[in-house]
């Protein structure tokens, strides 16, 4: 699984061809330089005692080599950057472009936080771990071969030592890897889990302190907090004592060399200068594999990452929608007909939500959804904007089964307005023009003042220019109703869904909104989510749910005269 992650991370740094050339070329040129000056530093030494300018030559190249070596270093460092955070930034776009081929049943699973802190922190880690492979594996490579093939020319049994005693750091470092990924791999998870619990109480700190319960989740965080401050030990422990493990079996492997080459030295078998390279080179011949090891025990944080960002990729997509026409026809002007056949649905398998409904409304025409709460009212409307698919059954907008038609034309046509306010940050006139790009100034205007929103917004400092996010305070949530409102109308859509549009605000501004709302669906099919049945009474027609079936059909007046379940519901309504 570690190496086909690395196969697959490739093919990003793939992407930028050039940089991992070039870096492979300086990866070569700093190795080369570095591990040529020990081998000219002996030659030196054995030539103190020879005739001439020798000694200033090989002197002169020494300097040479250094200067190759500090040029070749620093640009290898910002060439793998550049080669790193591309790679890393095209793996966070696809991260974030997964998000909207998931299917919702995924997303309702998978908390916001979680999200964030993958595409955000994890990626972040790939890149660190991955870039300080990249400063040592090509160097490091170049450097071992080099080394041992110098080491071989100057005196092969003592090269032969070093080579046959090699791998026992390499095992010495696998087994503590190996250990040090699984925590690493506990500690992204744990991670996550913070950044979303953090997210959930900053985004709901009123709530807590309301209900009185920031003592008992500060005490949950604290858990938490700490289950993460264990793994996270323990990771790091076992990441940092592959180094100094792998440190300690070099120097035994060093102290018997110099034992070797002493003897060899002191029998006439090899020059002060050639030996004074071979220790040089055994030091250095291990330091690659040191250096290698401990970024290799690093990289399991980064390896843990990636597999959990990849297994995200991987995660089963939407179906592959058809390709989306452009509409060339005014949506505004469009009459649409919606059609519900037999249609049956379940969140989880064998509890169905929805059971057999089937009703029709013609276009042009606004018809409401009520019924108790959790009856099924948003579930077809999630059904219709086609977040979920129908266990069974077929809808049909304008003749034509929901299937049949791109995601992307659907919702063309269709404006929405939750009972849950969401305001991009941004100013008023971003919002307004959220769901309508084209749309001019004036034509925003207009439209806040159709729903009333503009009194609001003229009083404002910069009235439609003010800078608003979702969490600002001195703007009602009434307000935050109205903008939304206005959001959904300034596209001008086919259909309308208001989906309890109405439930926070008051009966002043309910009433101009109804206003606004009356004219809008005008000529258009409207589909009407609300409690408070005051504002569904002028429908053409009532869809009555309970416990996921339609109970009854019809206009108020046909279903007040029928007596049944919608008259009752009435009149619990306006007593």
């Amino acid at each position: 699984m570690k190496m086909k992650n690395i196969r697959r991370f490739l093919t990003y740094m793939g992407k930028s061809r050039a940089y991992l050339i070039i870096s492979f070329i300086l990866g070569l040129s700093f190795a080369a330089a570095s591990m040529a000056i020990p081998y000219f530093a002996g030659r030196a030494i054995d030539s103190f005692t020879a005739p001439g300018d020798l000694l200033v030559r090989i002197l002169l190249i020494i300097v040479g080599l250094i200067i190759i070596a500090g040029i070749s270093q620093r640009m290898l460092l910002r060439c793998n950057n550049q080669l790193t955070y591309n790679a890393v930034n095209e793996l966070r776009n696809d991260c974030y472009k997964k998000i909207s081929r998931l299917p919702m049943s995924y997303l309702d699973k998978v908390s916001a936080g979680s999200l964030q802190s993958m595409i955000i922190s994890d990626t972040e880690t790939i890149a660190d771990g991955i870039l300080l492979f990249l400063n040592q594996f090509v160097s490091g490579l170049v450097s071992i071969l080099f080394t041992l093939g110098v080491m071989l020319y100057l005196n092969w049994k003592i090269a032969l030592i070093v080579l046959i005693f090699t791998p026992v750091s390499f095992v010495v470092s696998y087994l503590i890897a190996g250990g040090a990924f699984k925590s690493f791999r506990k500690q992204s998870e744990i991670r996550s889990e913070l950044t979303s619990f953090m997210s959930e109480m900053t985004n709901n700190y009123r709530e807590c302190r309301m209900l009185g319960v920031t003592e008992e989740k500060t005490r949950d965080f604290g858990m938490l907090n700490d289950n993460y401050r264990k793994t996270a030990t323990k990771a790091t422990f076992l990441s940092s004592i592959s180094n100094p493990s792998t440190r300690f079996v070099n120097a035994l492997i060093y102290a018997g060399i110099v034992f070797v080459g002493a003897l060899t030295g002191a029998a006439g078998g090899i020059t002060i200068g050639a030996l004074s390279s071979l220790l040089a080179y055994a030091s250095q011949f291990m330091k690659p594999f040191n250096d290698l090891s401990a970024v290799y025990t690093e990289m399991s944080d980064s390896m843990a990452c990636m597999s959990k960002v990849f297994e995200y990729l991987d995660e089963k997509e939407l179906d592959e929608d058809l390709l989306a026409v452009e509409h060339t026809e005014d949506k505004s002007n469009a009459k649409i007909e919606i059609e519900f056949r037999d249609v049956t649905f379940s969140y989880v398998p064998g509890k169905p939500v929805l059971k057999n409904v089937s009703f029709k409304v013609g276009a042009g025409q606004s018809f409401a959804i009520v019924g108790p709460t959790g009856c099924g009212k948003t579930t077809l409307i999630n059904l219709l904007m086609r977040f979920y698919e129908p266990d069974s059954g077929e809808i049909l907008v304008g003749g034509k089964s929901i299937k049949d038609i791109p995601r992307t034309s659907l919702r063309d046509y269709i404006g929405f307005v939750s009972q849950d306010t969401w305001l991009h940050n941004g100013t008023v006139i971003d919002n307004i023009r959220f769901g309508a790009k084209d749309l001019s100034t004036e034509e925003a205007r207009q439209a806040a003042v159709k729903t009333g929103s503009d009194s609001f917004i003229r009083k404002l400092p910069d009235r439609y220019d003010e800078y608003i996010d979702n969490n600002r305070s001195e703007i009602s949530e009434g307000q935050r109703q109205l903008l939304t409102i206005t959001r959904a109308m300034a596209a001008n859509p086919s259909i309308m869904i208001l989906d309890e549009a109405t439930s926070s605000v008051d009966i002043m501004t309910e009433v101009r909104i109804q206003k606004a709302i009356n004219e809008l669906l005008n000529g258009r099919t409207g589909i009407i989510i609300a409690h408070r049945l005051s504002t569904i009474i002028g429908c053409d027609m009532i869809v009555v749910l309970d416990k996921g079936e339609v109970k009854e059909l019809g206009s108020h007046s046909e279903l007040i005269g029928n007596n049944g379940f919608y008259s009752k519901l009435y009149a619990s309504y306006t007593t």
